[in-house]
């Protein structure tokens, strides 16, 4: 019990963040609280979203079903999220130092699946402690209800959990097969986040048309809510829970899903007491293959070189790659059925404004994420920065090659989206002209606000073959602002459309757009050479 207690403890340890020392103790309180205030603001938003769809669902009578459709998508949700991170956690974890105690291969096991459940177990009570509560409260259920609504929620997880782990088997040996085939990879990435974005925005369209229309019964036929009824019955998992819930058949659901607990569990730990800790050793021990493709040197000129220099170090990381290409790829996307919603459903409620507000709101978010890439310039080369003070290239050329590394991708992305929602209808030519072109310029300062922040506070990092596998300061920031801008613009247009006139939002977008460049892009240009040559490694 003593080791397990202490292995538990080591790996809270090794994963809880740390503020690094010298931070001032108003900077991480500030941080606490803003990042505080934006959890319970998306919480919120989330709940109040569907306590309204729960009263269309009671209105309806789909009151049984509404539990069990939501402990669907959240028994969904908690699988996938539990799956990617089980999968690291337990297989692709570096951990020599843990390997090296005396400890059993089971004791380890348990002591990271623990920590891994405590972890889930906190974010299944956020996503269901508040909506089980909201719902007895408005279908004014027993005492007994609230009585086991604790027990119930503690509960909840433990399935899911335990066919995250059995299911991280294989997507670990899939993982393992893969992430060294780059292509295979990229287009993966590519391929699931669209998928996850048409999810969201169809199930976003099917909730803005039932909460705007205020009655089930206008969205679906009577026939349809019956079929709706009847298809729940097939989610077993999700009644079993619903019956516990709301204490129907109460005592044989309970049994039911204990013994699946059980039949799960005790594969789990054979799993681990016959292959684990061979395995994390074989992924530890194992080593990276050597590099064996042969090359020819290229003459090139100075300019092609660094370009070439820049896509190399980019496209030789999986997870370089995909921040720099997969958010301008999928912005057509987003942006093409964000407009649609925009068009179906607040066109009516708010007026013709709201299209050209909403596309560039979108545009910008999206593009302020792929661009935040830029916030890593510097910090990127990380031991071999060394290289960049060496070669005899101007700085400022070196930069300007990264800033346009960055333009070559966004720009692009900006137009492709504005002239598909000119071919599809949405908008009229001169109006794609305007927004693609005032948010290029918007992007073009982002960018260069983006560089300098990463040229004034590189972060480099030499471990781990000094690849950056997580978000820095500077990255945050990029984002944040970039969010702030988008915000701000999309509901300066909508705003302006709305009280003045449709034209003078372009005459906002230009006035803020071509100042903002235009300074940003000097600020970074503007003695480069000696800002650069005081960044020490």
């Amino acid at each position: 019990m003593r080791e397990f207690a202490t292995l538990l403890k080591l790996e809270f340890l090794s994963n809880t963040f740390r503020v690094k020392d010298g931070v001032s103790l108003f900077s991480r309180i500030k941080k606490i609280i803003l990042i505080s205030i934006g959890f319970l603001l998306i919480i919120s938003l989330l709940i109040f979203a569907i306590s309204s769809i729960m009263d269309v669902c009671i209105k309806a009578n789909l009151k049984q079903e509404f539990i069990v459709y939501y402990v669907l998508i959240v028994q969904v949700v908690q699988i996938l999220f539990g799956l990617g991170l089980t999968t690291k956690t337990l297989y692709f974890k570096n951990d020599p130092n843990i390997l090296k105690l005396p400890v059993k291969g089971r004791t380890l096991f348990l002591a990271k699946i623990t920590y891994l459940f405590i972890y889930e177990l906190i974010f299944s009570a956020v996503l269901t402690f508040p909506v089980f509560l909201i719902f007895g409260i408005k279908t004014l259920q027993p005492a007994i209800f609230y009585v086991l609504l604790l027990p119930n929620v503690l509960f909840f997880p433990i399935i899911p959990f335990l066919i995250a782990l059995f299911l991280s088997v294989p997507t670990m040996y899939l993982v393992g097969y893969i992430k060294n085939k780059f292509i295979i990879m990229l287009i993966l990435y590519i391929f699931f986040i669209s998928l996850g974005f048409l999810f969201y925005v169809y199930s976003l369209k099917f909730i803005l048309n039932i909460l705007n229309s205020g009655d089930i019964t206008d969205v679906f036929s009577s026939s349809t809510i019956f079929k709706i009824k009847q298809f729940s019955n097939y989610f077993i998992l999700s009644v079993l829970y619903k019956n516990i819930l709301l204490n129907y058949k109460f005592w044989q659901s309970l049994i039911i899903n204990i013994s699946i607990i059980f039949v799960l569990g005790s594969v789990i730990l054979l799993f681990a007491d016959k292959v684990y800790i061979k395995k994390i050793l074989s992924n530890n021990e194992g080593g990276e293959k050597p590099f064996k493709k042969s090359t020819k040197i290229k003459q090139r000129n100075i300019s092609g070189a660094l370009f070439f220099r820049e896509f190399t170090t980019i496209f030789r990381s999986t997870n370089y790659a995909f921040q720099y290409l997969t958010v301008v790829i999928t912005t057509p996307l987003m942006v093409y059925f964000s407009s649609e919603i925009a068009l179906n459903i607040g066109v009516s409620l708010i007026g013709e404004g709201i299209l050209p507000g909403i596309i560039v709101l979108v545009l910008i978010m999206f593009l302020s994420m792929g661009s935040s890439f830029a916030a890593t310039s510097i910090t990127r080369e990380g031991q071999n920065f060394f290289h960049t003070k060496i070669i005899p290239v101007s700085y400022k050329k070196q930069i300007f090659v990264k800033f346009f590394t960055y333009l070559f991708v966004s720009i692009p992305s900006i137009f492709v989206s504005c002239f598909i929602l000119f071919f599809a209808g949405f908008i009229d030519i001169i109006t794609t002209i305007l927004i693609a072109t005032s948010v290029s310029i918007i992007i073009i300062g982002n960018i260069s606000k983006s560089i300098l922040m990463d040229i004034k506070r590189p972060q480099f990092i030499y471990l781990d073959g000094g690849e950056l596998t997580a978000s820095t300061k500077n990255v945050n920031s990029s984002i944040s602002i970039g969010f702030m801008i988008g915000t701000l613009m999309g509901i300066g247009c909508i705003a302006l459309s709305f009280f003045v006139s449709i034209p003078s939002m372009y005459l906002a977008l230009f006035g803020f757009g071509v100042p903002f460049a235009f300074y940003e892009v000097f600020k970074l240009f503007y003695k480069i050479e000696n800002r650069y040559r005081r960044i020490e490694a």
